[in-house]
């Protein structure tokens, strides 16, 4: 565990010295997630994060500021000794941190590659009434078993696009046993939240700030501001290019982790 700037644990799990990689997962998940990615890339070095209210991490009191999720980033990177020319990767709010991180203390990663980074134009506000959030609050948190949670999964969408490797490993880190139940370790209230408070950080006024290269991935079948939102955000870095996934939804890492891997392969 490491302590963050508010005395929040955070779990982070280490691979190799002097890692070349830190993944930062999206909102709702988990860093075992990370693992067929890992896989396809031949086991880097790397580091991985159960952002707050996920996984193993700590939970901070509402309302949540999702500055504190670049500050965690920031709270590992003075913990871990890594490489000289560490790439950060992330999903969904998870990119949003490293681009946060990256903000706090500039010169933290050499290059950002980041799967549609949750980063969104003005106005910059709370929304209670967010789709996301209210679809989430009525999710099931609980279920009988590990077996049963993945046969629930497994044929419904979005995990029914799912890459096997990931479901699993959501199922199997993901979840807590807890009075005989499979229960959410990121429970439903606190993925809303998250989705509630998305728009407020405002971190899209601050992209001038990001000097390293920005790799952007977005699917071309992703959120609704998905590919219109990725061409306006490209133009926000100071060194940034954009790569469009045909075919492929949100979440990318979970649904394509080789042709994710493929595009940080070839980064330069």
């Amino acid at each position: 565990m490491i302590i963050s700037h508010d005395g929040l644990a955070l779990a982070t799990e280490v691979t190799g010295d002097k890692p070349d990689l830190l993944l930062v997962h999206a909102n709702g998940f988990c860093k075992e997630t990370w693992i067929p990615l890992l896989e396809e890339l031949d086991g880097p070095r790397a580091v991985t994060i159960d952002q707050r209210g996920h996984g193993d991490s700590g939970t901070s009191d509402l309302p949540f500021d999702w500055w504190d999720l670049g500050r965690d980033v920031v709270a590992v990177l003075e913990c871990v000794e890594t490489g000289s020319d560490l790439i950060g990767i992330g999903h969904s709010s998870g990119g949003a941190a490293l681009v946060m991180a990256e903000i706090l203390r500039p010169g933290a990663f050499a290059r950002l590659i980041l799967a549609e980074p949750i980063i969104l134009p003005p106005p910059f506000e709370r929304r209670d009434d967010h789709p996301l959030a209210l679809m989430t609050e009525r999710r099931r948190a609980s279920f009988e078993s590990p077996i049963a949670a993945y046969e629930s999964y497994r044929n419904r969408p979005p995990f029914s696009s799912w890459d096997g490797r990931a479901l699993r490993a959501f199922v199997d880190y993901g979840f807590d046993s807890r009075d005989g139940r499979w229960v959410l370790k990121c429970s439903p209230a606190t993925e809303a939240e998250f989705y509630r408070t998305a728009s407020l950080h405002g971190a899209w006024a601050r992209l001038d700030e990001v000097r390293c290269p920005v790799d952007l991935v977005f699917g071309s079948d992703g959120i609704a501001s998905g590919t219109a939102n990725a061409e306006q955000l490209v133009d926000r870095f100071p060194a940034a290019d954009l790569t469009i996934l045909d075919g492929i939804g949100h979440l990318i890492p979970m649904e394509a982790p080789e042709l994710f891997a493929a595009v940080i392969a070839s980064a330069d």
